[in-house]
């Protein structure tokens, strides 16, 4: 009879135990993939990685070129990454969440309460920072980064300074500066290019020039740039023998893209014949 009585016992000390036991510390988790999303531990290498992925601090994350990537940093923050996008996670604890994007574009969302976070940029010290609301976050990758905030306030801060971002506003921090004053988000981007350059050339390098939104992140090919604080924005883009069709695509820190295809250029570096016989080693 004792024996039941302590089988009892156990049984009753099992169920009372779980409401014991201390809260698990928070997670990052890979909460929805769409496309190529790959993981890697450190400086490791990259691997494909599934939903429901658990990431460690200093695990990053990327997003291909037509894939997307939403994180779930625990309770009520959500960071979901753009396309062609890359972000490492840097700290989680039950009042922070700390993630470096190294290069492209995310949105973040903070449920109300008593946790914040904290987006920095690769190669800068800007920090966009939410308690409550969604905002954009935009990055060359180089140190520049532009803030968009869609509900709330984000506070974008650096050793220069720090502004408040509210809602339907926009700012940008350029390596070393200060913020610049948040503005108004424009309605829509827009992209306008400078003239066109030379449809035929013997040059391998063209400039690409021209306006959009300020902070934008501007891409041809494999060459980045931002448009600076009035938008304006010119790179150096290289060229291959033969026809070049340069696509020119432009992202905000709304998370807009912008897309517009350059008229082909022909480089054509053959030197040209001449036509006059030379007779060497003849007397004049």
């Amino acid at each position: 009879g004792n024996g039941n009585g302590n089988g009892g016992t156990n049984t009753a000390d099992v169920d009372a135990g779980p409401s014991n036991l201390p809260t698990p510390p928070p997670t990052t988790v890979l909460a929805a993939a769409r496309g190529t999303v790959q993981v890697r531990r450190g400086d490791g290498a990259w691997e494909n990685a599934e939903v429901g992925r658990v990431l460690d601090p200093e695990d990053s994350v990327r997003a291909g070129r037509n894939a997307e990537a939403t994180l779930r940093l625990g309770d009520g923050i959500e960071v979901r990454l753009s396309p062609r996008s890359e972000l490492r996670v840097r700290e989680l604890t039950d009042a922070v969440a700390r993630v470096r994007l190294d290069e492209g574009h995310v949105t973040a969302t903070v449920g109300e309460g008593d946790r914040v976070l904290r987006v920095q940029a690769k190669g800068s010290d800007a920090v966009a920072e939410s308690r409550g609301g969604q905002f954009g976050v935009i990055t060359d990758g180089r140190g520049q980064l532009a803030v968009a905030t869609t509900t709330g306030t984000t506070k974008l801060s650096s050793s220069k300074g720090s502004v408040d971002v509210v809602a339907g506003e926009a700012a940008t921090v350029e390596l070393g500066d200060a913020p610049s004053a948040p503005t108004k988000v424009p309605s829509s981007l827009f992209l306008r290019l400078s003239s066109q350059a030379k449809q035929k050339t013997n040059q391998t390098l063209t400039t690409v020039e021209g306006t959009t939104t300020p902070g934008s992140v501007v891409r041809v090919g494999d060459i980045i740039t931002t448009s600076d604080a009035k938008g304006r924005f010119a790179m150096r883009v290289p060229l291959r023998d033969g026809r070049n069709d340069l696509a020119i695509e432009v992202s905000d820190a709304a998370g807009r893209r912008e897309d517009q295809r350059l008229p082909p250029i022909v480089v054509d570096r053959e030197k040209p014949k001449i036509d006059a016989d030379v007779q060497w080693g003849s007397s004049p």
